[in-house]
């Protein structure tokens, strides 16, 4: 018998395949009898033919039929394991996964959100350029040197950041930009810092790479300098103008005794600089590098937030010190980054449709941020603490309840409502906030805030 359950979360493929998995193992499809047609077994199942392809396919991949032309599928001599018919209890008892509704992931953007037609101009213009050339090229390992060029000269606009192309590196994201700098400070002793909570992605690179490991606590003005300078570090890991999670900026007093400390023991600082374009109602703090005298500073910025991580581009800025060490590890390598891609980029920002856009998305993030802390305001009430407001892309929020955060977050999924705990962003998850939770907020509609607010409010009491 073979059994089709379409409300399972199991995909019919592969129930089709355990069911006649389970019929030849229990002797129902005797070794050298032919399975049903294609064509047959689609109609009498009311099924795709493709499904009904695909599970004989895998069967015969994994040999428990081969193909005869003319006859079919047939059955092979199989050996007996003692096969039970457990599938179809499984089939019949696993609940159908509730289809997701809302989503309030940090990093993914709103579709919508892209600048379609003007990328689509930017890629034309570049696809006429690159059709005049007499040869197709391997890209230069550090990037392309028109992108380079337009993100030095963008940086030293927006973020006082002062360098030159050569010290730029173009990298498919900001995880292969550190997984860059933890290779060229293998020799090291490698003694990372990093702030605690922090970005457990980052976490995850050095961790892979066996360093040791010292995490800082973070105060309401940063990260704690007196437990920095206590440490015997090589490399500092920062997010001092937007600090992830938490949304703590960086003091001036702070920024220096930072600098000094980086200065006086030889370390370096990475400072990432990742969404500093999203401050709504004041201008961003200066970069860390902005004030670096003595290149301690290795900065580093992605363009994930302010236009799309489905571009997959980042960047370094090296201090020239570094350049050599770079420069060895990494001279007989080829760019990760589509040069097609970069080039698009290039004539992008060259127009000045990279900034328009910046300007457009501060308007609109701007807008979702006070209207989800005001719905979240007027459904909670006294019941939430929202922190992290006025810059980037999420909230924090605190839920005063004995409920622990996730019994809250998988009644949330069971009516398709996808929320996160703060608690990997913690070295040591118990020492997390009792109950905090990461509302991202881009990727669902404003005229949504209230009713999906509403309705947790429902499921949770």
């Amino acid at each position: 018998m073979i059994y089709i359950d379409k409300s399972s979360a199991v995909p019919i493929y592969e129930q089709l395949y355990y069911s006649l998995t389970n019929a030849i193992h229990s002797g129902s499809f005797a070794p050298g009898s032919k399975l049903p047609a294609t064509r047959y077994l689609s109609d009498e199942l009311a099924i795709s033919r493709n499904s009904v392809n695909r599970a004989y396919h895998q069967l015969e991949i994994e040999g428990y039929v081969y193909a005869k032309a003319g006859s079919g599928f047939i059955v092979n001599e199989i050996p007996s394991v003692g096969y039970n018919d457990e599938f179809t209890h499984i089939i019949h008892t696993l609940p159908a996964a509730p289809a997701l509704r809302y989503d309030f992931d940090y990093g993914n953007i709103d579709n919508l959100t892209f600048p379609y037609k003007q990328w689509r101009k930017s890629v034309n213009r570049t696809l006429d350029s690159v059709e005049t050339c007499r040869s197709i090229l391997y890209p230069d390992y550090m990037g392309e040197a028109a992108l380079r060029e337009e993100i030095a000269r963008y940086l030293y606009r927006s973020r006082s950041v002062i360098c030159n192309p050569e010290q730029v590196v173009i990298t498919c994201g900001h995880q292969h930009s550190v997984e860059i700098l933890a290779n060229i400070f293998e020799s090291s002793q490698k003694r990372c810092g990093m702030e605690d909570p922090g970005y457990d992605g980052i976490r995850s690179v050095f961790c892979n790479h066996h360093y040791q490991m010292h995490y800082i606590p973070v105060e309401n003005d940063g990260l704690d300098i007196s437990e920095t300078m206590s440490r015997p570090l090589d490399l500092l890991y920062v997010t001092p103008s937007h600090q992830f999670p938490t949304g703590a900026v960086l003091s001036i007093s702070k920024r220096i005794s930072l600098l000094e400390w980086a200065h006086n023991t030889g370390a370096y600082i990475i400072e990432d600089d990742y969404d500093s374009e999203l401050r709504y109602y004041t201008n961003p703090a200066p970069s860390l590098q902005s004030l670096d005298h003595n290149e301690r500073v290795i900065y580093t910025g992605t363009f994930s937030k302010a236009l799309s991580p489905a571009i997959r581009i980042a960047y370094i800025v090296l201090p020239h010190a570094l350049l050599p060490r770079y420069h060895e590890y990494y001279h007989l390598y080829g760019s990760q980054v589509s040069p097609l891609h970069q080039l698009v980029l290039a004539d992008f920002m060259a127009n000045g449709s990279f900034e328009r856009n910046i300007n457009r998305l501060r308007t609109l993030y701007r807008k979702k941020q006070d209207l989800l802390k005001t719905a979240m305001n007027e459904v909670f009430g006294d019941q939430i603490t929202i922190s992290g407001d006025g810059a980037g892309l999420h909230l924090l929020v605190n839920i005063d309840t004995s409920t622990p955060p996730e019994i809250l977050i998988e009644k949330a999924s069971s009516c398709g409502i996808k929320l996160y705990s703060v608690k990997p962003y913690y070295a040591n998850p118990s020492t997390a906030p009792k109950c905090q939770l990461q509302f991202g907020f881009p990727t669902i509609a404003m005229d949504d805030y209230r009713p999906v607010l509403m309705e947790l409010k429902k499921i949770w009491e």
